[in-house]
């Protein structure tokens, strides 16, 4: 009876004891694993922030394999500073770059040519809410929301990107603003002084628009399709014809 009794004891304390493990378990995946606030770039221990990020920016991290944003992500990035050094360098040997150009344009007429080569890069980053940054994601990023920035390259982009430089997208649903704009399927609106998707059932409106197969609608001052579509602008060119003002 005595055995029996403590057995039973054994066998209700580590039951307890488990249950307590459990938890504590638990609890130390959520503070493991999610935050509400972090700094970015965001360190390997979190995956998913409910709230705010703050920092330099999202970089590559082949350590962790995704992480996710839930709110507002504010980034003081260094990438203009980059790109005001790329932009000194390509005046240095500018006429050794148009040279490569000229050669490159007689030589590639494929498709691929329309392509965006898509980022692989780790971690694979989730944001939904707002995002204002002084440069870009260098991270493949997916984004639904606002965003506000000098330039960035999305994996799928949802909502309106307003930027100084452009937005790059496989992807692209929403509507984005800036210079320039560069998709792989358009659904959404590109506004621009030049605008380029390989497939596009949205809408180009800028100087110059460019699609490799057109389904939506292009209005500017110079139109180019490699299939038929409709096109509002001074000159419009397709794989059918040339015309001024319009062209289908």
């Amino acid at each position: 009876m005595k055995t029996s009794f403590l057995v039973l004891l054994l066998f209700v304390f580590g039951v307890m004891r488990a249950q307590d493990t459990i938890k504590n378990q638990a609890i130390d995946s959520v503070e493991q694993h999610s935050r509400i606030f972090s700094l970015s770039p965001i360190s390997k221990k979190t995956d998913k922030v409910n709230g705010l990020v703050l920092g330099v920016g999202h970089v590559e991290n082949k350590r962790i394999s995704s992480q996710t944003i839930n709110g507002i992500n504010i980034e003081a990035n260094p990438a203009p500073a980059a790109g005001v050094l790329y932009a000194f360098m390509c005046l240095m040997y500018m006429e050794k770059i148009i040279e490569n150009y000229k050669k490159e344009v007689i030589v590639k007429a494929t498709e691929e040519d329309y392509k965006i080569k898509n980022m692989n890069y780790t971690p694979y980053l989730k944001l939904n809410g707002l995002n204002v940054s002084s440069g870009c994601f260098f991270t493949t990023t997916s984004m639904n929301g606002l965003n506000i920035s000098a330039g960035n390259k999305f994996k799928n982009f949802n909502g309106l990107s307003v930027t100084v430089l452009g937005t790059i997208a496989d992807q692209q649903n929403g509507i984005s603003i800036g210079l320039y704009s560069a998709n792989n399927n358009l659904t959404g609106s590109a506004i621009g002084v030049y605008n380029r998707s390989y497939q596009l059932s949205g809408l180009h409106i800028g100087v110059f628009n460019q699609a490799r197969i057109n389904k939506g609608l292009q209005i500017g001052v110079f139109n180019k399709s490699d299939s038929k579509g409709f096109q509002l602008g001074f000159w419009n060119v397709n794989n059918k014809r040339a015309m001024p003002f319009l062209n289908f």
